[in-house]
């Protein structure tokens, strides 16, 4: 009799380990069309998440989710979306081996832009770009210059609301020099093992007053 309970329990155990492996699947088959099977993005304007920052992935699901970043797409999906949800997203893809290809960029531009690196960027983005020690700061080295340069445009006019004090460097700075930088950050050659990925658990949210006031307030639709 125990033998049979015991078998019940093992069979039981496999069936809901099925339905939550069927689950996670159609979770991330929603970032697929979009951000790849493996995280890595087909379109030079969408981020690649593979191997990115844990932290950073669901604080950014997080501000898509309330309005935060401006993405029709994104919002949408995210609204449907449970924290829990959120997490495993980030968790899945933060997961994924990190892969960055190596993409043509400007090798004066990136000379200046280490300069303007060294000055302001060094003291959140480590490590040249590859460090995720600070939650709220992505993974940089290597990430797609088109999309670096798509969304430091739609910080600079106002568009995407970030923390104050990344606010406040930004305006020390000529919209040149700052992309200078990213063409700094997109020559960043690196490999999974020199990723420093000791970010801080996800889900310690700063408050919403690290915002600048002066940004216009998200709708609740």
């Amino acid at each position: 009799m125990l033998r049979v309970i015991a078998a019940l329990l093992m069979a039981a155990c496999a069936v809901s380990h099925a339905q939550e492996a069927a689950r996670r699947e159609g979770l991330v088959a929603v970032c697929v069309p979009c951000h790849g099977a493996a995280g890595i993005a087909g379109s030079e304007e969408i981020p690649s998440l593979a191997g990115q920052n844990e932290a950073y992935l669901y604080e950014s699901l997080k501000d898509f989710k309330e309005g935060n970043r401006p993405s029709p797409t994104m919002r949408g999906i995210a609204r449907e979306l449970a924290d829990g949800e959120l997490r495993e997203l980030a968790r899945h893809f933060a997961a994924q081996p990190y892969v960055r290809s190596i993409q043509p960029v400007d090798p004066g531009r990136a000379t200046r832009g280490k300069e303007v690196y060294v000055r302001l960027c060094q003291i959140c983005h480590l490590d040249e770009g590859r460090s995720t020690t600070y939650a709220e700061y992505p993974l940089l080295a290597g990430l797609s210059l088109p999309y670096m340069l798509k969304e430091m445009k739609l910080i600079q006019d106002k568009r995407r609301r970030v923390e104050s004090i990344k606010q406040s460097m930004l305006e020390l700075v000529s919209r040149q020099q700052i992309d200078d930088a990213i063409h700094f950050f997109a020559s960043q050659r690196v490999t999974p093992e020199q990723v420093s990925n000791t970010a801080t658990s996800p889900g310690k949210r700063t408050k919403r007053s690290r915002f600048r006031n002066d940004l216009p307030t998200p709708s609740a639709d």
